[in-house]
């Protein structure tokens, strides 16, 4: 594996900080992810998953934008944030369509890092037939819901009955239009169960595998 970057160039043409793990020349498999606010890929909810993409065979690119440490972005309305976001995903994107070698996408998002999918994956023709891995997605978060419902692509929904953004109607809506969930009792936005760092493990074990049976 070689590890390096590529050059993707966001909103106002600020350099957007990256990671792009290659397993070889020939790979047409890339798997893209976008972290949370303060959730950075490093985290067990990403990392795992990140590891898992790996040992399937994928080339991994990790967008490690970092919001909470830019002044001039918290201090937007929330639906500025999600623009900003937009603007950001659907540069990334970009740069990785400019490569021109992958032909197989699977993107994955944590939290804020849905409203980066949201943005472009119901938009984008080149990402017709991607996957979609939603990790405790923003469904309170402004457009979120709405570019998650318009998502006509395979999609694994993993959220908490804890996490502040769930809401039985929206699992129920996200089911009826073909979305896999797998809805987990206890866990947080974090996918943690507070107080309990066993259970917690246990939980994200179970992620890891609902995640490569889905996969398959």
């Amino acid at each position: 594996m070689r590890q390096g970057t590529i050059d993707i160039r966001g909103r106002n043409g600020l350099s957007i900080p990256n990671s792009l793990i290659r397993q070889g020349d020939r790979n047409s498999r890339l798997a893209v992810l976008f972290p949370g606010l303060t959730y950075r890929n490093i985290m067990p909810v990403l990392y795992y998953p990140r590891q898992l993409l790996l040992e399937r065979g994928y080339d991994v690119l990790s967008i490690n934008y970092a919001y909470d440490q830019i002044p001039e972005f918290t201090d937007l309305s929330e639906e500025d944030k999600i623009d900003w976001i937009g603007a950001d995903a659907r540069a990334a994107m970009g740069a990785v369509f400019a490569l021109g070698r992958y032909e197989q996408f699977t993107l994955v998002g944590k939290s804020l890092g849905t409203a980066a999918m949201a943005a472009v994956a119901p938009h984008e023709p080149r990402l017709a037939s991607a996957d979609l891995i939603w990790l405790t997605p923003g469904l309170k978060t402004h457009g979120v819901l709405e570019n998650m419902a318009r998502c006509s692509q395979r999609s694994l929904i993993v959220l908490g009955t804890e996490d502040p953004h769930y809401e039985e109607a929206y699992v129920a809506a996200a089911r009826a239009r073909g979305a896999e969930v797998v809805l987990l009792p206890g866990l947080d936005h974090g996918l943690e169960k507070p107080g309990h760092v066993a259970d917690s493990v246990a939980a994200m074990h179970g992620i890891v595998a609902q995640i490569s049976r889905w996969l398959d």
